[in-house]
């Protein structure tokens, strides 16, 4: 049950940051005389997501969307920074208990349908797992109908929980994770690229049914992809992340069709033109630099088209849901 009013945010995150070590073995640094080496792959990310809505973080690869994800519900301890969930830290040793009560409502759909669900077990003990360790029902026999309520939910047999995730293609599949995550009666599912495994066809019809579900149960949805094409299908705001950092924050309307950050206009002209209006594209330059020695100032300058000097020495921050030197300026200008 929640403990905060309706109307305030169900996840909160505040400054997170992860920094991991990937420095050589200690004998080889003695040897080489080489210094440590950490790689800042979340730094300083803030955003709130709202009862029944998808917030979606995209970005290209190495960018830190899944980092966040594995941090927002406790698989990965943050370096610094808060995430709170209805009211709850995940990240307080004082809240302990209470996050074993939150637990139950926090589920997580892998981006691999192939490597997520046990191959030893058979469908049903998958599904039935989180029944167990909730106690969400009690007695074989009611565990047992649940199992086939929420096969029959994703658009599966009932009798399908005897077969072993093998014998399922990998949309199929993914619906076994999709029923495995609603089996505990979560509300906040976060969906780590769900669909980049699968084909086109498949796609659409997973995240459609994501979708009806979301309006059947009102679950809030964070979707980490790094297609603008899914982004656009299911999510009601979207955080645009380039090198651990948040560049721009808008609901999805406004984000395709008026994008600001210059790192956002780019994703956006990298997406094949369907409708051949013919206007001027500019395709992504570059690559991602190295995180661990990223550029000075904004780390997206040598990349951007817009870059000055100010860009080169100063990060900016993130104002009016942009984090842009240029689009700032241009904006306090006017």
């Amino acid at each position: 049950m929640s403990i905060l009013r309706p109307d305030a945010p169900l996840v909160e995150v505040r400054d997170l940051a992860r920094v991991f070590d990937v420095s050589k073995p200690w004998l080889n640094r003695v040897l080489e005389g080489a210094p440590r080496q950490y790689l800042k792959a979340v730094d300083g990310v803030s955003f709130d997501i709202r009862r029944g809505e998808t917030f979606a973080l995209v970005g290209e690869s190495g960018s830190g969307k899944s980092t966040v994800a594995r941090m927002v519900v406790g698989l990965l301890p943050p370096s610094s920074g808060t995430v709170t969930i209805d009211g709850i830290s995940m990240n307080d040793a004082a809240a302990a208990e209470k996050r074993q009560h939150l637990r139950r409502r926090i589920q997580m759909i892998f981006q691999d349908p192939y490597a997520s669900l046990n191959p030893r077990w058979r469908v049903g003990r998958i599904i039935a797992e989180p029944i167990r360790a909730f106690s969400v029902v009690e007695g074989e026999a009611a565990i047992i109908a649940r199992v086939g309520e929420l096969l029959a939910l994703v658009g599966l047999h009932p009798a399908d929980a005897s077969r072993f995730p093998h014998e399922f293609s990998g949309g199929q599949r993914q619906r076994i994770a999709i029923a495995r995550a609603l089996a505990s009666n979560a509300d906040f599912i976060v969906c780590d690229e769900p669909t980049s495994a699968l084909d086109v066809s498949v796609q659409a019809q997973i995240l459609n049914l994501m979708r009806d579900l979301q309006q059947k149960f009102g679950l809030t949805y964070l979707f980490i992809s790094h297609n603008l094409a899914v982004v656009r299908h299911m999510a009601s705001r979207i955080g645009v992340m380039y090198l651990g950092r948040l560049v721009e924050v808008s609901d999805g309307k406004t984000l395709f069709s008026a994008p600001r950050h210059p790192y956002t206009r780019m994703l956006l002209d990298a997406v094949p033109d369907l409708a051949m209006v013919g206007k001027q594209r500019e395709g992504v330059k570059g690559e991602i630099p190295n995180p661990i020695n990223p550029p000075s100032g904004c780390t997206f300058h040598p990349r951007c088209p817009l870059v000055f000097d100010r860009c080169r020495t100063e990060r900016p921050e993130v104002i009016d849901g942009v984090a842009c030197h240029a689009v700032n300026g241009a904006r306090a200008a006017a």
